[in-house]
Formats: structure tokens, C-alpha cells, sequence
């Protein structure tokens, strides 16, 4: 049997030192210190480019660099026409003690506000027998869920789960209120382990149909298996949603 073996030396590999440090770094560090001390408060607007560039004297460019950051860490974003709001979505999402929960309601920059739940029963497809370790013969609910944000659906989830995992619960399925808190919340409170795979893909209809955008328009796709202390599969769970959106922050 061939075995492939990392071999240090066959790999060409460039380093290079240096002792500058990059101007925008000190006004990053500034920033990033008044927004996690509640000098910038969550949801405010941090002053503009211009402002800032003013009061710690430097470059709008350098402002600019130092922010840029600051949206990748996930403590702004930046909004069309408003500038750049405040978030602290990430240090609240690696404080969360509970690390299974649904992505796209605890990963979304701003709350999720309206939900669309449609859901039946049938027997589980192929892939869902093979992801969750059921048989032909178990029933599953499968629900398709559109999340939205101020009116517009930002967020799509497919579910499904085993029936004989639902009947543990104390839930009326007749209750849009159980069924919410089934889906969106008691699968996750019941998993003891969560198994992901995550890609960046390109819209199709499948998918277009549930959020308004565009064929071809790059999403986040996110297949998460959850399973119970036994092992047994007691969800799958397919998010797709738009990138621009959410904060994604795994604490796994």
C-alpha cells in the first residue's frame, strides 16, 4: 500500500522578517479596545473615515485597513448609505456556553425577526436513511424553514427528523409555537454531538425559490448532522444563506 508522507524538505518555502509594524495596526488595536469596552456601543454607528482619520492622525486609507479588519473579526459591518455599524457579534458567539444550536438564527448579524415553517411526513429519502441511521421503515418530518431579516429572506433550512426522536418531547405538532421551538431549538438542546460540512456554493433554483436572489449567486451551504448520546442520528439540518448577512463563528 502507497503511503503519501509530508515531507519537509521537497517543499519550496519562502519566510521573510521584519520589524516594521503596519501603520493601521495601532488604529486597529485602539478601535477593537473602545468596542469591546463599550466605548462604541452595539448597533451605533462608528464615526466616519474622515472623522476617525482626523482624530488619531492618520490616512483615510490607513482608517480604512484598520476597518476592514474589524469586519472580518466581526465587530462592524458595513451598511450601504449608513457606514460602518457595530455588531460584537463575535465575542458574544465564543462566550456562548452552548456550542450546537441553529447557525442561521445565532450566526445572523442582525436578529432574525420572522420565520416561514412548512413541514410534512413521509418516509426518509436515501440520503437521509444513510446520514442518520434510520430505515425505510421509520417516518421523518421534514420542514423547510425561511428565515428573514427586517422583511427580506436572508436564510433557507431543510430538516428532517426521525418521528420516533419527536415523540420524547412534550410538543403539540398542531402548535405553530411547539413546532418553532421543536425546529429551531429542541433538536439542538437534545444533540450531544454535531458533525458539519461546509461549502461555498452557487444559488439554483432549488434555492432561489426560497430567497430573492439571483441564479449562480454565491451562498453558504452548511449540512449538519446532529446525534444524540447514543449516537443515534436525531437531525439533519441544511442551511443555506447569504454570506453578507451572518457572522459564522463555530466554537466546536
Amino acid at each position: 500500500m502507497y503511503k503519501w508522507r509530508y515531507n519537509m524538505a521537497t517543499r519550496k518555502i519562502r519566510s521573510q522578517s521584519s520589524s516594521k509594524i503596519p501603520s493601521y495596526l495601532p488604529i486597529y488595536n485602539m478601535l477593537y479596545s473602545d468596542i469591546i469596552n463599550g466605548l462604541y456601543e452595539e448597533g451605533t454607528i462608528l464615526p466616519s473615515e474622515s472623522t476617525l482619520s482626523e482624530k488619531y492622525k492618520v490616512s483615510r486609507h490607513t482608517i480604512r485597513q484598520a476597518l476592514t479588519i474589524l469586519t472580518e473579526d466581526g465587530l462592524i459591518h458595513k451598511q450601504q448609505g449608513k457606514g460602518s455599524i457595530i455588531t460584537n457579534k463575535s465575542q458574544a458567539n465564543y462566550n456562548q456556553e452552548k456550542n450546537i444550536y441553529n447557525i442561521i438564527l445565532e450566526c445572523a448579524k442582525k436578529e432574525i425577526d420572522e420565520i416561514d415553517i412548512k413541514y410534512n411526513f413521509s418516509p426518509p429519502t436515501d440520503v437521509a436513511m444513510e446520514r442518520l441511521g434510520i430505515n425505510a421503515n421509520e417516518i421523518v418530518m421534514a420542514s423547510n424553514n425561511i428565515y428573514y431579516i427586517e422583511g427580506k429572506p436572508v436564510g433557507h433550512g431543510f430538516f428532517q427528523i426521525p418521528v420516533k426522536h419527536i415523540n420524547l418531547l412534550p410538543i403539540d405538532l398542531n402548535k405553530e409555537k411547539d413546532v418553532s421551538e421543536l425546529i429551531n431549538r429542541n433538536i439542538f438542546d437534545m444533540a450531544y454531538s454535531a458533525k458539519l460540512h461546509v461549502r461555498l456554493v452557487l444559488a439554483e433554483d432549488n434555492i432561489t425559490q426560497f430567497l430573492d436572489i439571483e441564479e449562480n449567486e454565491p451562498i453558504i451551504y452548511i449540512e449538519e448532522i446532529l446525534k444524540n448520546e447514543k449516537g443515534e442520528g436525531i437531525a439533519r439540518c441544511k442551511y443555506y444563506f447569504i454570506p453578507n448577512y451572518f457572522d459564522i463563528n463555530l466554537n466546536l
